[in-house]
């Protein structure tokens, strides 16, 4: 019983012994001149996160914030013993409202804040070939047929008939970003399988051109339709890059890294 009291004595002491030493760097490094220069500076540089916008059934994804890590930064700073910005390491603050809490919401925007624009297409073969040429990032909607692991475009699952096979498809390939574009015959399974749920902003066809072209701006989700002409795609694209907006695919859209 005695050994026993005495073990318990050495290990209080070693607890004690322990956090002592963590508190006394503790104290130490939060007096450094160093730390404290990184403190009064830390609010230039991080970026607060922005929260996502719900209306009824619908969400705009929020955006990603940045905070300063000091602890981090203090030790790629020692060696230099100033402080450099170039240094400064940086924790991901996530939206205090944000999609990934919220994906029984349906998309029709991305950010504007992120200054760009989504396209999205299925079977137009002339549209999907001229982006390739141009380097032009569209998504297409594909199902077990159209499915392509050699595509260098953005694929969605959009086969409800097949879903699951379509699904062990981009599993297999690495390139599952989990969105759905949502009907009505594939909206329940999309909710199934937890997916980001999308629809298109705008609807281009072979008539409402000018009506799109003139309602261009950040955030957009614009879905091609099958009977669009090149010509009009061609204007389309234009445009978009005429107001110096990016093209980019769905994913990068709805994402709320920055």
């Amino acid at each position: 019983m005695k050994n026993l009291f005495k073990y318990l004595g050495l290990l209080v002491i070693l607890v004690g012994s322990f956090y002592y030493t963590e508190k006394m760097s503790d104290i130490v490094i939060n007096n450094n001149s160093l730390v404290t220069e990184i403190n009064r500076q830390k609010d230039n540089y991080e970026i607060k996160a922005v929260s996502a916008i719900i209306e009824d059934e619908y969400i705009i994804p929020g955006l990603n914030g940045y905070s300063v890590n000091v602890l981090k930064s203090y030790n790629n700073m020692n060696f230099l013993d100033t402080f450099n910005s170039h240094y400064l390491e940086y924790d991901k603050v996530t939206p205090y409202v944000s999609l990934e809490n919220n994906k029984d919401k349906i998309i029709r925007k991305g950010n504007k804040n992120k200054n760009m624009v989504a396209l999205i297409v299925k079977d137009n073969i002339d549209i999907i070939n001229y982006s390739k040429e141009k380097n032009i990032d569209i998504t297409r909607l594909i199902d077990h047929n159209s499915y392509d692991k050699n595509a260098n475009y953005e694929q969605i699952n959009s086969d409800y008939t097949e879903f699951n096979k379509v699904e062990i498809m981009l599993n297999n390939n690495n390139t599952n970003t989990n969105i759905c574009y949502i009907n009505n015959n594939i909206l329940d399974i999309c909710k199934k399988n937890n997916k980001y749920l999308v629809e298109a902003t705008f609807i281009l066809n072979n008539y409402n051109l000018a009506s799109i072209k003139s309602s261009i701006e950040s955030g957009l989700i614009i879905f091609i339709n099958d009977n669009v002409s090149l010509t009009d795609y061609k204007i389309l694209v234009r445009q978009i890059l005429y107001q110096d907006l990016n093209i980019v695919n769905l994913s990068k859209l709805i994402t709320e890294e920055r």
